[in-house]
């Protein structure tokens, strides 16, 4: 019987161990695909090299942004011309929160999908 339990422990331990590794909140690289509740519209959101930096597309925006963690969420902050862009999304209920402010002031929401990575 401990032989069993130290076989299952011994194949189950790697994955474990990969999906603790593969979390965004923990630093992975990842891509998250998210819709607006408002429009329909498209917005992915990823980290590459498990740095503070990532990335932000959407029709109206495309860019690097700066990583910011939070309790269950992640801030992607994207300052283009005189507007700051700030992406919060919520990794536990897979949501996000998008404001615009400066001369183009906008808000935005949306959900998510599991992120890939």
């Amino acid at each position: 019987m401990k032989i069993c339990a130290v076989v299952i422990l011994s194949a189950a331990l790697p994955a474990m161990a990969l999906a603790a590794t593969s979390d965004p909140l923990d630093g992975a690289d990842f891509v998250v695909n998210c819709v607006s509740d408002n429009t329909g519209g498209a917005v992915t959101l990823a980290r590459s090299g498990a740095t503070d930096k990532g990335f932000i597309v959407t029709d109206d925006i495309r860019g690097e942004a700066t990583i910011i963690a939070g309790l269950n969420s992640l801030t992607f902050l994207h300052i283009m011309d005189k507007d700051v862009v700030t992406f919060v999304v919520d990794f536990e209920d897979l949501n996000y929160d998008m404001s615009i402010k400066g001369p183009h002031a906008a808000q935005d929401f949306g959900s998510c999908g599991d992120p890939i990575g």
